[in-house]
């Protein structure tokens, strides 16, 4: 079989896969949701990615059978899925992640290993959930397949992030347009179920975030820097000049 290219997203995924499966003793992939009791704190990490969850099982309607996952991640959505009852098969690009997934779902479900546009099946489902993986899909493209395997009279449930106009750049990047997302839609005959805003709740996670860069990521930077500027001034020197922009 030939090798394909690794994409730098999903090497990062695998890489936050293994720290929070070592640190944090989470396989969840996904952004916490963090209630206002709810302390951030990594120790909480945990509980809040399995609000992010319950609020995801509580959006699903009544009398939905069949789950497409896709984006599967680890398999921890789908294996809490599983365990409520649902038909559940996942889509999953990534070959370190796929063999993750398929560890904790056994042979429950089929996790297509490759791209969502790309899949190829006979099935069809009553749902269709994207759990912080839209980002990732070609906007015409991915409703030209989810029209495809989507049962009639089925749901569409994305719970992700989107770029709204704002006067100043947010730390997160990419998402889609949510004009561009709103009119790709309109093209299909979708009614809108629900359309909550949980921006609040999951940026908190950046509070953590800050904390880990604060706490650990500079005093390693500067360490290394430190190091550098002893032993080898001039690269150190140029390297500081040269990736000046993204250092700062």
């Amino acid at each position: 079989m030939a090798r394909k290219n690794m994409d730098s997203r999903e090497v990062g995924l695998v890489i936050g896969l293994i720290f929070a499966r070592y640190f944090l003793h989470t396989d969840d992939l996904h952004y916490g949701f963090w209630p206002d009791d709810l302390p951030v704190t990594p120790d909480n990490l945990q509980l809040a990615q399995e609000h992010h969850s319950d609020l995801i099982l509580s959006s699903i309607p009544d009398g939905v059978k069949s789950i497409l996952d896709v984006g599967c991640g680890g398999g921890a959505l789908a294996r809490r899925l599983l365990d409520r009852g649902y038909e559940v098969d996942g889509v999953s690009p990534s070959g370190p992640l796929t063999a993750h997934a398929k560890q904790r779902v056994g042979k429950e479900c089929t996790i297509f290993e490759s791209k969502f546009e790309e899949v190829k099946t006979a099935k069809n489902y009553d749902l269709i959930l994207f759990s912080e993986s839209y980002q990732y899909m070609k906007l015409e493209r991915s409703f030209e397949q989810i029209q495809k395997l989507l049962n009639p009279n089925g749901y569409l449930l994305i719970c992700d992030f989107f770029r709204k106009p704002k006067p100043e750049r947010g730390p997160i990047r990419g998402g889609h347009r949510w004009e561009a997302f709103q009119e790709e839609l309109g093209k299909y005959p979708f009614d809108n179920q629900l359309d909550q805003d949980i921006t609040k709740e999951t940026a908190r996670n950046y509070d953590l975030v800050n904390e880990l860069l604060t706490e650990v990521g500079v005093p390693v930077w500067d360490l290394i820097f430190a190091y550098g500027e002893a032993n080898y001034p001039k690269l150190t020197k140029a390297l500081r000049r040269i990736y000046r922009k993204k250092i700062d």
